[in-house]
């Protein structure tokens, strides 16, 4: 906060403004995309680019050190005092007591083949994705976040990077099932990575045709035959097809304001 505030004042910024291209500018070093990096940073002078990189580094520190959602919480913090920004996220402890009651360890299976797939279609930061991660194996799980508010989905992507996790990020809207922006993150032992998707690497599980129930002669024939592009003939990454509609073995859908039964 101290940091991000200083390059308010430095440069009279607003609070908005500045909150924004600092996620633009943690993404781009993440990604390691010096162009998008330095065409942010046009607009600021030395002094605030030094900032901005022991921002993101106490960021980084203060996430590891609470092991819970500090970007959020800076996020609300900044905000109580801008128009621009508006949400305010699900409580930590409530969000940890949540991905226990969904999640119980006497269910988890760390002999499992396949891993988990956990998605929220409301992610907002990914608070409750991060709440998930806890209550399983590291690795064993892939993390879905789907929000239709540019900022936040940003937030999430950088969440699950700090937090290690293997999933993707999508700016995009569930009700309507359309989507802008894609982000890949991946968990190693050296820490997370993120990579923003191009088009042609991401297929929109929504555009996904349906096949008709089949009839007469056609009970002999695959109504999935062809229907699909090979991914290495498309150039597309190995990608998951995803249902987010029934989503599989483990759902956090319930968790999101409204409620839900499970």
């Amino acid at each position: 906060m101290d940091k991000l505030e200083q390059i308010q004042f430095v440069g009279g910024y607003s609070r908005h403004q500045v909150f924004e291209d600092f996620l633009d500018l943690s993404l781009y070093a993440l990604q390691r995309d010096d162009e998008s990096y330095l065409d942010v940073m046009d607009s600021y002078g030395e002094e605030e680019a030094q900032l901005y990189s022991e921002a993101l580094g106490e960021l980084l520190n203060a996430s590891e050190s609470a092991n819970h959602d500090v970007l959020g919480v800076v996020y609300e913090e900044m905000g109580n005092s801008s128009d621009h920004f508006g949400q305010h996220f699900t409580p930590h402890n409530l969000s940890d007591m949540k991905a226990e009651m969904v999640i119980g360890q006497d269910d988890v299976d760390e002999d499992r083949e396949e891993p988990y797939s956990i998605m929220d279609p409301a992610a907002g930061s990914g608070r409750l994705l991060i709440s998930a991660a806890k209550q399983l194996p590291a690795g064993d799980a892939e993390f879905y976040a789907v929000d239709k508010d540019s900022t936040v989905a940003k937030m999430a992507a950088l969440n699950l990077t700090f937090f290690n996790m293997d999933g993707y990020v999508v700016h995009g809207d569930s009700l309507t099932q359309d989507y802008h922006r894609v982000w890949a993150t991946k968990g190693s032992a050296l820490g997370g990575s993120v990579q923003e998707l191009d088009e042609d690497q991401w297929t929109n599980p929504y555009d996904q045709e349906v096949s008709e129930e089949p009839t007469g002669d056609d009970l002999d024939e695959d109504p999935a035959e062809g229907s699909q592009q090979d991914p290495e003939e498309s150039g597309q990454v190995d990608t998951p097809d995803i249902d987010f509609e029934e989503v599989r073995e483990t759902t956090l859908s319930d968790f999101t304001d409204g409620g839900g039964s499970q």
